[in-house]
């Protein structure tokens, strides 16, 4: 029973990862009166659909509180769910000119910066995770999964550095190059774990 409802909270969270780009993205497109801006970056949707702090929400609620025999796994885990709860209590910068924003409403550049590098730091622990934790078991195709779906958001999240680092100089990209990142970042990572979930089971046993 223990095994069935871990396998369970691993299904659920990587569906929700999964769900995230897609129920904001759509959600967007039926939203009036939106700004432009609301494209270039599944943040940017907080603005205007719940999704986000939703499914976000969802998911750093069940990274909270998965439990895994290793201590390494919950810590990971459990940092993974903090950085998840604070990109949604602090949003970014907002395309309505607000100055106090977010939960706490505090200047936005404030919450600008924690939503930024909460990401970042978000994206990294869930990326370890996958590369590195996941690859443990002895199913050599599920490691390879890991480890491609894991260099991928690495490789991922060092473009988009360099984008942001290259933007400071004055750079001139499609801003919905963003947008994109994220969603298969998201992907990436709900992919990962619902083959941790045996939802695709590529092996009869995995742990």
């Amino acid at each position: 029973m223990k095994e069935k409802s871990s396998l369970l909270h691993r299904n659920v969270l990587g569906g929700l990862g999964m769900l995230l780009p897609v129920i904001s993205i759509i959600g967007g497109l039926f939203v009036r009166n939106k700004p432009e801006s609301w494209w270039y970056s599944i943040s940017v949707t907080y603005y205007i659909t719940p999704a986000l702090a939703v499914i976000l929400g969802s998911c750093a609620l069940f990274l909270l509180c998965y439990r895994s025999y290793e201590t390494i796994d919950t810590v990971i885990n459990v940092l993974s769910g903090i950085f998840a709860i604070i990109v949604v209590l602090f949003p970014c910068a907002n395309p309505y000119g607000h100055e106090y924003v977010g939960f706490f409403q505090i200047p936005v550049k404030v919450s600008d910066v924690i939503h930024t590098v909460s990401a970042v730091f978000l994206f990294l622990l869930l990326a370890y995770n996958i590369g590195w934790l996941f690859t443990r078991g002895t199913n050599k195709l599920n490691n390879l999964i890991y480890r491609i779906c894991s260099y991928s958001m690495f490789g991922i999240m060092t473009v988009s550095g360099i984008l942001s680092i290259a933007a400071c100089f004055g750079l001139n990209y499609p801003r919905w190059i963003v947008m994109i990142g994220e969603s298969i970042l998201l992907l990436l990572f709900g992919f990962a774990w619902l083959v941790k979930g045996q939802l695709f089971n590529f092996s009869k046993s995995e742990s």
